[in-house]
């Protein structure tokens, strides 16, 4: 009588649904990211500009009836506001001339020097 011969040994199967899935959930998790770092990047450009938008808006209605109030005021928006070369520049020519409203009792009204200082900033940090 012939031996039954069982079945064959166990082999390993070479499978590599596992490495797959892996590099699956790294990709996606890498585009998921990278969208949500578009869409915080595009928020946060967005509401910089609308805060610029608001500040110069506050810069333009300044009134020059209390110029020590303007010319605290100008000081402090218009540094916000400094950003590139040319509005730096006209900055530092803006503010010798706001120095004489700030430091005194009774402050002078503004003068038409100084307004279109003042005139030549806007247009610089306008554009």
């Amino acid at each position: 009588m012939e031996k039954l011969k069982d079945i064959r040994a166990i082999e390993p199967i070479d499978d590599i649904s596992l490495y797959l899935f892996i590099i699956a959930i790294v990709f996606v998790s890498l585009i998921i990211g990278a969208l949500i770092y578009m869409l915080i990047k595009g928020i946060r450009k967005k509401r910089k500009k609308s805060i610029r938008k608001e500040v110069l808006q506050k810069l333009k209605d300044i009134e020059f009836d209390n110029s020590k109030d303007a010319a605290y005021k100008i000081t402090k928006y218009a540094r916000f506001l400094a950003d590139d070369e040319k509005s730096l520049k006209m900055l530092e020519q803006l503010l010798p001339h706001l120095e004489k409203y700030k430091f005194s009792k009774n402050s002078p009204k503004f003068d038409d020097k100084s307004i279109s200082y003042y005139n030549l900033f806007l247009k610089s940090v306008d554009e």
